[in-house]
């Protein structure tokens, strides 16, 4: 194993010397990794500077707690930090670029030779690291010195609003913090989330930039400051809504909570301070196997007027991990040692109150299993091992904290699945277990109900939306489509003449921009545009498009997508478990199907469907058969092979 060793010796008359304000133990940015592997393009040609770090220097041991301060971006995995083979702690599991700051304590820095490591994790992780400074001061001190009182407001009443506020240096590293008042701010590097638009920041003296928002539907506010020692500066900031989604909730149909699933950072009260923070007006807890009430938690810390909380469970096991929704109180947990699913999911629905059952991330692997892995299905046909108990009445196509190399690989196994018979809406969700590293309510879902009152809102008919997907899938834009300006998601558009026309409305916040919207027939593009967007608040294009009334029934599906959003404010994340060195984020918004009646009989067939009737009609007649296929698009054709392979 290579290994670096940088010696920093500190000499006074031949004496060792206590470490004074700073003493500076690596002045570079150095780069971590494996010679000759890499994870991720950017680093392909760059040269390793070592598998992991290892400083030594020389001081007097410190009497009382320092600190220790170290630049880094990229981090994955755990990378523990020893001194002298203590673990002072580790770098902080992000990919944002902030600085680590770890207390050490009195005694640590012993006389003499001092040994200070990074450790490297068993799997490959390429990170940067530095400066490595260590400051004579304790935590509370080093991340002092200076004060923000920032108030955030909403336009058009100037009432001051829950939100979050994020602080980087010039050069965008999160900063270091402290936020008051407690109690009413869930503070991480960089990051302050206020229940009410009020918080009081304590940082070093220097230059910094504040962005605060409120989630995708809201402007972000930004603002330089620069600070002295001693200086205590007011920052007004303020926001306006710049999406309108009147008739449609936020959702977040996947949060956790490190009380209840036990990893993660944030606890159940800064989690009442998130779901406020990013404007979710639907909050379903799924704690792992555990049925958490948000409810006292809500009204407890003053914010059980911005959501409606959800009993829910993701339902964890080796066979996949199912969300379920809504749980009355005191329901007992389903066996999640059960693997089966024509047991297990049974098991879920039949828990009192549930109502909709989602399945999670179904392309990540956990426990050597991947629910629409190569073995149990195949996404050409949509044909699943477990068909027959797949009992599920949604998917996620889009987790923010689980994201896919390739953006739209859940979309084609969902349209492959919709192709085969299956009845399954699309969802969006965060599945966050932090308070900052994966942002909650980033990928989300709009769910259509009467959105007046977000404490109290019509459940009954919020899980008549998820069955009948009347549900808009969003990661930092939205996409409404109408059929003949009558039909929209989750309807049956029938009575159709010889044309149809769609129209489709994309919108997002002014910080995001959309480039691209396709339409899809049964998975099969059959029309795309380029979109011009200068960053348009609101509305950024309503395009449509005549399309010839099919030969068959089919499901239309509106996908808008654009550059990722790269800010800390608002970063997409890197995919979880990647299948691709190269990444390139982008921002994606999609419609749930319009069902197209195109025969006029009342009800939809799916392509598995129509394949069967074809079948039914001329048997295996393979020149029967390719003379009916001539009037039918791939997906029936595809369908039609399976069955007769079958």
């Amino acid at each position: 194993m290579k290994r670096f060793h940088l010696l920093v010796v500190c000499v006074f008359g031949f004496r060792l010397v206590a470490v004074s304000q700073e003493m500076t133990l690596e002045s570079r940015r150095l780069h971590l990794g494996r010679p000759g592997q890499y994870e991720w393009d950017v680093f392909k040609d760059r040269p390793v500077d070592a598998e992991r770090l290892e400083i030594r220097f020389e001081a007097r041991s410190n009497t009382h707690e320092h600190t220790l301060r170290i630049w880094q971006r990229d981090v994955k995995l755990g990378w523990p930090v020893l001194l002298n083979n203590r673990k002072l702690g580790a770098l902080v599991t992000a990919e944002t670029p902030q600085e680590c700051v770890l207390a050490v304590p009195a005694g640590a820095v012993r006389d003499g030779e001092n040994v200070l490591v990074v450790e490297a994790p068993a799997s490959l992780d390429d990170i940067e690291v530095g400066p490595v400074i260590l400051t004579a001061k304790p935590v509370t001190e080093t991340i002092g010195g200076a004060r923000i009182e920032v108030t955030v407001t909403a336009l058009p009443n100037g009432e001051t609003s829950p939100c979050r506020i994020t602080l980087t240096r010039a050069d965008g590293t999160l900063q270091p913090l402290f936020a008051e008042p407690a109690g009413a701010v869930a503070a991480r590097t960089g990051v302050v989330y206020s229940k009410n638009g009020h918080a009081s920041i304590s940082v070093p003296p220097g230059d910094y930039v504040v962005h605060a928002g409120r989630g995708f539907e809201w402007s972000v506010a930004k603002q330089a400051v620069s600070l002295k020692v001693g200086d205590t500066k007011e920052m007004r900031m303020e926001l306006r809504r710049e999406v309108d989604t009147s008739g449609w909730i936020a959702a977040d149909s996947h949060i956790h909570t490190l009380t209840f699933s036990g990893h993660g950072d944030a606890k159940i009260e800064e989690r009442m301070l998130t779901i406020a923070g990013e404007g979710i007006e639907l909050a379903i807890s799924t704690d792992h196997n555990h049925h958490t009430d948000y409810a006292p938690m809500a009204a407890s810390m003053g914010v059980a007027d911005r959501f409606t909380p959800v009993i829910g469970n993701e339902v964890t096991t080796k066979h996949g991990h199912f969300n379920a929704f809504p749980i009355q109180p005191g329901a007992k947990v389903v066996d999640v040692a059960e693997d089966d699913w024509a047991i297990l999911l049974p098991a879920i629905r039949a828990t009192p109150g549930v109502k909709v059952i989602t399945l999670n991330h179904p392309r990540d692997l956990h426990s050597g299993f991947v629910p629409l892995g190569g073995v149990q299905f195949n996404p050409k046909t949509g044909k699943h091992r477990q068909a027959d108990a797949l009992d599920v009445d949604a998917m996620e196509v889009v987790t923010s904290a689980a994201m896919q190399s390739d953006i739209h690989l859940l979309y084609r196994d969902w349209f492959a699945l919709l192709n085969r018979g299956h009845r399954i809406s699309a969802v969006g969700s965060s599945d966050s277990h932090d308070v900052n590293r994966f942002i909650l309510g980033q990928g989300r879902t709009y769910v259509a109900v009467d959105d007046a009152d977000p404490s109290h809102l019509n459940l009954d008919e919020i899980w008549h939306s998820y069955r009948e997907g009347r549900l808009l899938v969003s990661l930092g834009l939205l996409t409404t489509m109408t059929v003949d300006g009558r039909f929209t998601v989750g309807h049956l558009a029938t009575g159709l003449g010889e044309k149809i026309k769609v129209e489709i409305i994309v919108s997002g916040p002014s910080w995001v921009t959309a480039d691209h919207v396709e339409l899809f027939a049964n998975g099969i593009l059959v029309r795309e545009q380029a979109l011009s967007d200068e960053h348009h608040a609101g509305e950024k294009a309503r395009v449509a498009w005549e399309l010839p009334r099919p030969a068959h029934d089919v499901h239309l599906v509106a996908i808008a997508t654009g550059p990722g959003v790269t800010e800390p404010f608002w970063e997409i994340p890197r995919p979880y478990q990647a299948t691709s060195k190269t990444f390139t984020p982008r921002v994606i918004g999609s419609t749930n199907p319009v069902w197209i009646d195109a025969d006029g009989d009342g009800q939809f067939q799916s392509a598995c469907a129509i394949a069967q009737s074809l079948l039914k009609r001329f048997g295996k007649d393979r020149e029967k058969l390719g003379e009916a296929l001539k009037s039918h698009d791939e997906s029936v054709a595809i369908q039609v092979a399976a069955l007769i392979g079958e």
